[in-house]
C-alpha cells in the first residue's frame, strides 16, 4: 500500500498520544494499547467493507467446500475460479483473485480491504500449509484434507482466530510502520534492527491475545450455520465479521483500562 514511505502518523489526538509514547521510554504494551485505541474506528469500519466481507465469506466457505467429494467444483460454486484439484498456492492465489474481482466490482480500492485480503492469504497459507507433509511433497488430496479439517469445531475456532489476529496486527502495523523504521539508531527508541524486530514480535503477540475472544463463539456458530444453511452467504459473513470485530475492540478496550 505504500504506507511505509509516509513517515508520519495521522494527526488525530489518539495517534498524537502514540507518537509521544514512541518518543519516550514507555513500555511496548502501553504503545500497543494506545495504538489499538487510535485504530478502533478503522477496525469497526472494516465490517462494512465489501472486500472484508468477502474475505470472511471465503474464510468460512473454503473449509466447508473441502467436505465435498469434488473440491474444485465446490470452490467454483463459491465464486473461486480454480482447477479441479488445486494445490495450496493455487487456492491462495484463486482466493486473492476473487477479492480483486470484488474490489473492482463493488467499490474500488480501500486500505481496510487490502488488509483483510492479506490476512486471508496469510491465514490460508499457515493454517493449511502447516498441516501438509511439505509444501512441495503435498498432493491436492493433502490440501483438501487439511482444509476439510479446518471445518471441525475445534479447528475452526483456531483458524478464524488466526485470521482476525492477522487483521489486527496488519491494522496496527499499517499505522505504526509509518514511523517505526525512523526510530532505529542511536538516540532513538530502537538501538538496532533486532530491537525493532522484537517490538514487531511483541505486537503480533498482543494482537493474537486480542483475538482469543473469537474462540469462544466461532466454532459453535460455524457448525450451527453450516448445518442450518448448508453454507455461508455474504450477509452471514458480514454478521459474523461485525460481531467478531466488536468483540475484539471490546477486549482491546478492557485491556487498555487494565494497562492504564
Amino acid at each position: 500500500m505504500g504506507h511505509t514511505t509516509l513517515g508520519v502518523l495521522p494527526r488525530t489526538r489518539y495517534w498524537k498520544d502514540v507518537s509521544e509514547l514512541l518518543s519516550g521510554p514507555a513500555p511496548n504494551h502501553d504503545i500497543f494499547a494506545a495504538s489499538a485505541r487510535a485504530a478502533e474506528k478503522d477496525l469497526l469500519q472494516a465490517a462494512k467493507d465489501p472486500v472484508f466481507i468477502e474475505a470472511v465469506r471465503l474464510l468460512l466457505a473454503i473449509p466447508a467446500a473441502a467436505r465435498a467429494q469434488d473440491f474444485g467444483d465446490a470452490l467454483r460454486a463459491q465464486d473461486i475460479a480454480i482447477s479441479n484439484r488445486p494445490e495450496l498456492l493455487d487456492l491462495v492465489s484463486a482466493a486473492a483473485r476473487r477479492l480483486d474481482q470484488v474490489r473492482a466490482e463493488r467499490g474500488g480500492h480501500s486500505d481496510l480491504g487490502e488488509l483483510a485480503a492479506r490476512a486471508l492469504s496469510a491465514t490460508l497459507t499457515t493454517s493449511i500449509g502447516d498441516a501438509l507433509p511439505g509444501l512441495f511433497d503435498a498432493t491436492p488430496d493433502d490440501v483438501q484434507e487439511a482444509a476439510r479439517k479446518l471445518s471441525w469445531n475445534k479447528s475452526v475456532s483456531q483458524y478464524t482466530r488466526s485470521f482476525f489476529g492477522n487483521l489486527v496486527t496488519g491494522t496496527l502495523s499499517y499505522w505504526l510502520d509509518r514511523t517505526l523504521d525512523r526510530e532505529i539508531g542511536d538516540g532513538h527508541r530502537f538501538p538496532d534492527v533486532a530491537a525493532r524486530s522484537a517490538f514487531q514480535f511483541d505486537l503480533e503477540q498482543y494482537s493474537w491475545e486480542s483475538s482469543r475472544i473469537i474462540k469462544e463463539f466461532s466454532g459453535g456458530w460455524y457448525g450451527k450455520t453450516l448445518h442450518r444453511d448448508g453454507g455461508f452467504s455474504s450477509s452471514e459473513a458480514a454478521r459474523f465479521g461485525h460481531v467478531a470485530l466488536k468483540k475484539i475492540v471490546d477486549d482491546l478496550r478492557t485491556r487498555q483500562v487494565r494497562s492504564g
